[in-house]
């Protein structure tokens, strides 16, 4: 196993330690509650990888809100055909607003509202029909070899 394969397992199984979480808006805390956007920040700052948080946005955010945070944080956009566990999904819900996930070895990592906690789950063709972008992890991407 490469260090990249390393690095990108480790993102998927802290992301894994989250599964059960109650969902919270703007939550942070596995003990008080994850967003989707919480689940990403909580996986940065546990590896390290970054410690850009944004907690003040609206709970249903304006257009594009997701993939500004994103840019913002410091990740870096894949190309879809090159998606593999470890990397953050932005997906399309509803007409225009964005959720985002982690892609493990089984499907995908998300805290998610309908469910009231973090779920994982697998990646039918509903899911991957509303990716709108892949995005490493800041400071990794996916061929970067170097270590973490």
């Amino acid at each position: 196993m490469t260090t990249c394969d390393q690095h990108h397992r480790r993102i998927f199984l802290t992301a894994r330690s989250c599964v059960g979480s109650p969902f919270r808006h703007q939550g942070r805390s596995l003990e008080h509650g994850l967003d989707c956007v919480g689940l990403i920040v909580y996986v940065t700052k546990t590896l390290g990888l970054s410690y850009f948080d944004l907690a003040d946005y609206k709970k249903i955010p304006e257009k594009k809100a997701i993939s500004r945070i994103a840019q913002t944080a410091g990740f870096t956009e894949r190309p879809i055909c090159e998606m593999m566990p470890g990397n953050v999904i932005i997906l399309r819900v509803g007409k225009y607003l964005e959720h985002s996930a982690i892609v493990s070895d089984s499907g995908i990592i998300h805290a998610c509202e309908k469910y009231g906690k973090v779920v994982e789950h697998g990646m039918n063709s509903e899911w991957q029909s509303r990716i709108i972008s892949v995005q490493s992890f800041p400071g990794f991407s996916n061929n970067n070899q170097g270590t973490v």
